[in-house]
Formats: structure tokens, sequence, C-alpha cells
């Protein structure tokens, strides 16, 4: 009924589809703590031409390439995160600055207007009304404090992960130091397990799948770039304060599923509405609308052009992968179709 091929194909990919499923959710069940050491072979997998320097060309011995090389990274990042952090401070004290400058009965008279005006709406209001709805009243006044007690659960959350997340960050360095100088031996380690054959596919798999990686994370640097430029042209447009350091942030927000840059946008709008800046706080909104609506026009096209994929496929995966089970939906099926065009690339199937 069918041709041969496309059963033959059909199969490989049945095939593959259960192995990489079954590989999907031990990889989830297991993440949170395996995660520092996927992180750390990640981080000495990068750095091994670094380590290949030291040892090579400087003819530095036993773990010594492998010291420096970790030792200069991670300096490298600790210096980024100081001087981040540090500009950070520096432009939330200017903030704070500016708040305490502001006049504040511009920004309360507003907000004492508008319960004024429902006050006198809530002393027309017929008591009969107020009884039946009563129980409506009291599930609203419930959900609130339940939306308050979620917030400061997350808090606590947040803040007892803290010594955990101090140990995962030690851990991933001295991992990192050890992976880098064991690289060759694990190499070896997997290489003996396969025969001829198979080290030629492994290889053709490996180089297949660093450039196709490659690929895809390029074209969402340029996409999170293109978040940045547009905002930092927008706030300049705009006057707004500090908008190389908003547009930084909205850059990295980007990287949030469904959140994104309205993380930014929205509270911004919301203030300036509040100090009654209307035009501003417009403004900010259609920056907002334009930002998002760029955004889901070239994603599409960029990462399809990146990967070698129909651009009706990448909206399926983000759709499809979203609406069924949020951010590791997504992460599911573009690994799927990425590792997939892999293995055909490399002459697997």
């Amino acid at each position: 009924m069918f041709n041969e091929k496309f059963v033959n194909e059909l199969k490989h990919f049945g095939i593959f589809l259960v192995i990489y499923t079954l590989i999907f959710i031990l990889f989830v069940k297991t993440i949170s703590y395996t995660f520092p050491f996927f992180i750390s072979f990640g981080i000495a997998f990068l750095i091994q031409p670094l380590v290949r320097f030291f040892r090579d060309k400087l003819k530095l011995k036993k773990g010594l390439p492998s010291f420096l090389a970790s030792l200069i990274i991670y300096s490298l990042f600790f210096l980024i995160v100081y001087l981040f952090f540090s500009k950070a401070i520096n432009e939330l004290k200017l903030l704070l600055i500016n708040i305490s400058a502001i006049d504040i009965d511009k920004i309360l008279k507003p907000i004492q207007d508008f319960i004024s005006r429902v006050g006198v709406y809530f002393e027309d209001i017929d008591p009969s009304f107020v009884e039946e709805n009563s129980e409506n009243i009291s599930n609203i006044v419930k959900g609130g404090f339940n939306i308050l007690g979620k917030g400061l659960n997350g808090l606590v959350s947040i803040a007892m992960r803290v010594p955990m997340g101090i140990t995962a960050l030690f851990v991933i360095i001295i991992s990192t130091y050890f992976f880098s100088r064991d690289m060759d031996k694990i190499n070896e380690k997997v290489k003996s397990i396969f025969s001829e054959k198979a080290k030629i596919k492994m290889s053709n798999i490996k180089h297949e799948g660093i450039d196709m990686i490659t690929k895809y994370v390029k074209s969402y640097c340029l996409i999170y770039f293109l978040t940045f430029l547009q905002t930092l042209i927008g706030f300049s447009i705009f006057r707004i304060k500090y908008g190389l350091v908003l547009s930084i942030v909205c850059a990295i927000a980007d990287i949030l599923p469904i959140l994104g840059p309205g993380l930014i946008y929205i509270p911004l709008a919301i203030i300036y509405f509040i100090m009654k800046e209307y035009f501003v706080a417009l403004g900010i909104i259609i920056l907002y609308l334009i930002i998002s609506v760029v955004r889901q026009v070239i994603e599409p096209k960029i990462v399809s052009v990146s990967l070698g994929i129909h651009p009706v496929l990448v909206l399926a995966i983000m759709f499809i992968g979203l609406k069924a089970y949020g951010l590791w939906g997504l992460i599911y099926l573009t690994m799927l179709v990425v590792s997939y065009k892999v293995l055909k690339a490399s002459n697997v199937f």
C-alpha cells in the first residue's frame, strides 16, 4: 500500500521516538539531582580548546591546564556577574533617590480619588445585593489572600534554596575541573564501547549535533539581541531613565516563556500611568505590542532557517509544546526535531 522507503523511515522514526521519549522522561525525573553535572560537563567540553592550548603549546603537565582553564572561565564569569550587579545596584540607588524626590501627593491623589469614587459607589449599593453576593465577595477576598500567601511562600522557598544553590555552584566548579582533566579518557572510554563503523557514525553525530546546536543558539541570541535593540531605541525615544539597564533586563526576560519582556513593560507602563504620564505609558504599551508581534513573526523564520525546517513546523513546536506541557513540552518537541535531523544528517537512518 505504501512506498517501502516511507515504511522504513516510519519504522525508524517510531523506534527513535520511543527511545528518545524514555531518555527524556528519565532526564526530567532526575534533573534536580544531575543538573550540576550536566552543566559542568558542558562547560568542560567548551573549554577543551583552552585546555589543549595550555597542554600542547605551553607544555603544561597533569591537571594544571584544566585548573588554569577552569580558573580563567569562572573568574570571567564572576567578574561579569559582579560588574552587572554592581551596575544594577548603582542604578537602583539612583532610582530610589529619584523616587524619594517624587512628589508623593502627585502619585497618591489619583489613587485617593479612585478610592473616594469606589466609596461613593458602595454607599449607593442596595444592602440586599451585598447580602446575596456576600459569598462571591468572600471568595474574591480569599482568592486575594491566597495569591498573597503563594507569593510569600514563593519568597520563602527561594530563600530556603539559597544554601542548596551555593552547594550546587561549588559542585559545578569542582566537577568542571575533573571533567576537563579527564575529557580525553572519557572520550576513549565511550569510543571503546562501539565498533569502528559505529565510531564513524558517532563522530558524524557529534559534528552534526554541535553544528545544529550552535545554529540554534545563534538564532535565539539574534532574537534576544533584537529585543534588546528595539527596547533600547524605544526607551530612548520616550526618554525613559535607565534605558540601557532596562533593555538588558528585557532581553534576559525574553528568555522566559509566556512572560517575556512583559515582566518589565507592563509594570513600567502602570507606573507612568499612575504618574499621569499618559503619553509615555501608551507609548510603552505600543512598543511592547510591536516587540511581541515582531518576535512572533521573526522567531519561526530565523529558527527555521538556522535548523533547516519549515516555519510552520517551528510554529507547531512552539504552540503544541507550550500548550501541552509548558516549558518542558517546548523543550521536548524542539529537541525531538533537532535530534532526529542530526541522526538523519549523520546517515544513522
